[in-house]
């Protein structure tokens, strides 16, 4: 891959921990096997319905990658054609974000998308308006998950503000991306504020699609 060759174009990320770690909140109302086929299929349903949008946006504006070091979750990621970013296993989300946004921004990326790969029940239409959503690099947007998380950024590269993930995140962003002399915006997209992190998470994820009972596919 060449610098160049990414001019103008975005990169999505994932981060991901390996599923076997995953959903460690989840542990009242599951098995270990449980979780781990929970967050491997959380994340090949948020690949595929970003795959989707991607195929509705003109030409080959933006590219998908994993940023992790799980081998499961590489392997997952190369069968689909997603590039692997190694983050070296960080500790914190944050750092995980930073390698992914370092990455990027030397392979020439114009901006960067952040998506966790929990979500409940994304809507194609709301991650084709996410990416397609304009964007100069004295902007930044923040979609809001439903406890004032972020589940969802659109960055400029290379990005100008650190990385504020935890608790009330959108409002650390906020001011952190604001700091750095950005107009941030709010960008409110129903679909995305919901991941799976705990029980209630786990009922909204079964009503909206009742095949992805764990407790029954579980092996």
């Amino acid at each position: 891959m060449t610098r160049g060759a990414n001019s103008g174009k975005r990169l999505a990320v994932i981060p991901m921990k390996d599923p076997s770690k995953a959903k460690t909140r989840l542990a009242v109302a599951l098995t270990p096997q449980e979780r781990k086929v929970l967050a491997e299929g959380l994340f090949q349903a948020t690949v595929a319905k970003l795959q989707e949008a991607l195929a509705r946006l003109p030409g080959d504006a933006v590219d998908i990658a994993v940023v992790s070091n799980s081998p499961v979750i590489s392997r997952i990621a190369r069968q689909v054609g997603l590039f692997c970013i190694d983050d070296q296993d960080p500790g914190s989300l944050s750092l995980a974000v930073e390698a992914a946004a370092g990455w990027a921004a030397q392979q020439g990326y114009a901006a960067l998308c952040v998506l966790p790969g929990d979500l409940a029940a994304p809507a194609v239409e709301d991650f084709t308006r996410l990416l397609a959503h304009p964007l100069d690099e004295a902007s930044a947007v923040f979609c809001p998950a439903k406890d004032l998380g972020t589940n969802a950024l659109l960055a400029p590269l290379p990005c100008p503000f650190p990385f504020r993930y935890g608790p009330k995140s959108l409002i650390a962003h906020l001011q952190a991306a604001e700091a750095a002399g950005l107009c941030a915006k709010v960008l409110p997209l129903t679909s995305l504020r919901i991941d799976v992190d705990t029980a209630e998470d786990l009922d909204h994820l079964l009503a909206h699609n009742p095949q992805a009972l764990v407790r029954e596919g579980a092996q």
